[in-house]
Parts: structure tokens; C-alpha cells; sequence
């Protein structure tokens, strides 16, 4: 079984849009260059991390489970390079926004699909309550230097 059959060119396309991204972010967002490859690699987990999970489960829980893992291996790196825990949190954590779903929302709401723009804005929300308990429950699992 070659690499690209077990993958699959879609698959590695996501992988390598996720690692540019990831440095897009690092460089838009001026991280150090002491942190960069950390950063790189946290936001390279974000991109491709909600992907990882079946599509049996909901959006939201996939998200949450994306940002629980970004914020305990971000702490995990503030811990190790003394360097504050958003410096590797925020350029991954943009990857999980739901923009796109907030786009289609409010563009069914203006074209008044309303049931569309309701299931669009209520996924949305979702989404967003699984970033939040995420990164929460992530703080919680690692805590920062200064609460040990």
C-alpha cells in the first residue's frame, strides 16, 4: 500500500494547507522565533485535528476535543519554555472558529431560509461552546507555573 493510498490526495492537501496556515499565523500573530516551531505545531494540530474524529459525532464535541488538546499541549509548552501559555494558543485556536458557518448563516438568514439559518447559527454556537469548555478544561488538566 503506497502512501498516497492509504491517505488519499484530499487527506494531504488538508495536512499541508493545515502546516500553512500554521506558519501564516505564527508570522501574522509575530511569534518569537524562539517559539515558532512550537507554535507551528500547535497550530499544525488545530488544522487537522477535528478531521481525526468519525462523522458520527457532533461538530461541537469534535471541536471541544481539538481545543482540549491545543490548550494542554500549549500549557505544556508555556511549562517547558517559560514563555506565556497564548503564545502558542492563539494561532492554533483560530483554526477551530467557526467563520465559515457564521458566513453561511448569515447569508441564509439575508436570502430567508430561516430553518437553514437557524441549524447554521445554532452549529455555530456549538462550535464555539466546544472551543470555550475546551481551552477551559485544558487550563484546568495543565495548570500555568504560577498556580502550582
Amino acid at each position: 500500500m503506497s502512501f498516497f493510498t492509504a491517505f488519499g490526495l484530499p487527506d494531504l492537501l488538508h495536512l499541508a494547507a493545515a502546516l500553512i496556515g500554521a506558519i501564516s499565523f505564527a508570522v501574522v500573530f509575530r511569534t518569537p522565533r524562539h517559539y515558532f516551531p512550537q507554535t507551528v505545531l500547535v497550530g499544525f494540530f488545530a488544522g487537522f485535528a477535528p478531521r481525526l474524529f468519525p462523522d458520527t459525532w457532533s461538530v461541537g464535541f469534535s471541536t471541544f476535543i481539538a481545543a482540549l488538546g491545543c490548550g494542554a499541549i500549549s500549557h505544556a509548552f508555556a511549562r517547558t519554555t517559560r514563555a506565556p501559555a497564548q503564545c502558542f494558543l492563539i494561532p492554533s485556536v483560530i483554526f477551530l472558529v467557526p467563520g465559515t458557518t457564521i458566513y453561511r448563516a448569515f447569508t441564509a438568514a439575508l436570502a430567508e431560509d430561516n430553518g437553514a439559518a437557524a441549524g447554521l447559527a445554532l452549529n455555530a454556537v456549538t462550535i464555539t461552546c466546544g472551543i470555550t469548555f475546551g481551552l477551559l478544561i485544558a487550563n484546568w488538566v495543565v495548570p500555568s507555573r504560577k498556580t502550582l
